[in-house]
């Protein structure tokens, strides 16, 4: 894997948060409008429906979209359903693939195979074969690994560093499958970054909200990510992150609902494992667990007594 400069990101004067949805009613209501496409990837969602939904007129709807996300509505939800495909090839071998095009919205088998294909390259039993992987490392590449490092933007060499398989089993060691109880989160959405740009607005964020809100050091923040991260590049992230548990003064904070049920979990302190070792170290090593399409990954970080950084990383998982 090539290696990547560090930038000198904390000296210079920090530019506007590109692709950080700052706090507004307009940019709120076109976070719902998001949320409304994943939640229906499988149905057909009309751009007049759209454009109602966060009472706009269909072409400034998709104007205002576009400057947010960098695609027009129709596209932003035709890779949506491409990705959710991809990630139920991968995770739900049993499923037939005719299934999977019709629940993610396609109309045709051959309509999605022409869809599949202009995206990933390749048609999607070659995916299903194998064919993600070369994807995730060529095409993706080290964004897919460096998502989840939101707390530490001073630590550039953890957070540019290319992924690295931990030592078989290590990973696999830790993990505990257990259940977590729904969280409702007051958030922020970044879109269009990751790696140590996200770092450094998710770490604006904790600030806010020690300096605005009064939230104490010891305050608990969650990252969320509604799609396989390991398939999403750069410019089609879409990454909340929040808190719970304390009084927020800005009212136009998203609102959602992290939803309970069971998780595998990654504890860390003092270090800032991936989800891509749990995938790999563990999820495709045993038989008992799948990945849980219907819920997100997430994450959570909060400061020890030291003052030190400590959390989990929660997949989510379904029986067999």
């Amino acid at each position: 894997m090539s290696s990547y400069p560090v930038p000198d990101l904390l000296s210079a004067p920090r530019p506007p948060r590109k692709g950080a949805v700052k706090a507004s009613a307009r940019v709120s209501r076109l976070c719902e409008v998001m949320d409304l496409m994943l939640d229906s990837v499988g149905d057909p969602l009309a751009l007049e429906t759209l454009a109602a939904s966060a009472s706009y007129s269909s072409f400034h709807f998709d104007r205002i979209f576009r400057e947010l996300t960098g695609f027009s509505a129709v596209e932003y939800q035709r890779k949506r359903r491409l990705r959710r495909a991809a990630h139920l090839l991968r995770h739900e071998p049993d499923v037939a693939v005719m299934r999977i095009a019709q629940d993610c919205g396609f109309p045709s088998n051959a309509a999605f195979a022409k869809a599949f294909k202009q995206q990933f390259a390749m048609s999607a039993k070659a995916w299903r074969d194998g064919g993600w992987r070369t994807y995730m490392d060529q095409q993706v590449g080290r964004e897919s690994d460096v998502s989840f490092f939101v707390a530490e933007p001073d630590n550039l060499a953890v957070i540019l560093a290319p992924y690295r398989a931990p030592a078989p089993g290590s990973v696999a060691a830790r993990i505990r499958v257990r259940a977590l109880p729904a969280v409702s989160l007051r958030y922020q959405r970044f879109f269009g970054q990751s790696g140590a740009a996200l770092s450094i607005a998710c770490n604006v964020f904790i600030s806010e909200r020690e300096s605005i809100d009064g939230a104490p050091t010891s305050t608990a923040f969650y990252g969320v990510f509604d799609e396989d991260p390991g398939f999403t590049g750069e410019r089609e992230y879409c990454y909340d992150f929040g808190v719970a548990g304390i009084d927020v003064a800005d009212p136009n904070l998203g609102l959602r609902l992290l939803p309970a049920g069971e998780y595998a979990i990654l504890d860390f302190h003092g270090e800032w494992p991936r989800f891509r070792s749990i995938y790999e170290d563990w999820l495709e090593q045993q038989a008992l667990w799948r990945l849980d399409s219907t819920r997100p990954h997430i994450q959570k970080v909060e400061r020890d007594g030291a003052g030190l950084w400590q959390g989990w990383l929660a997949l989510p998982v379904k029986k067999r």
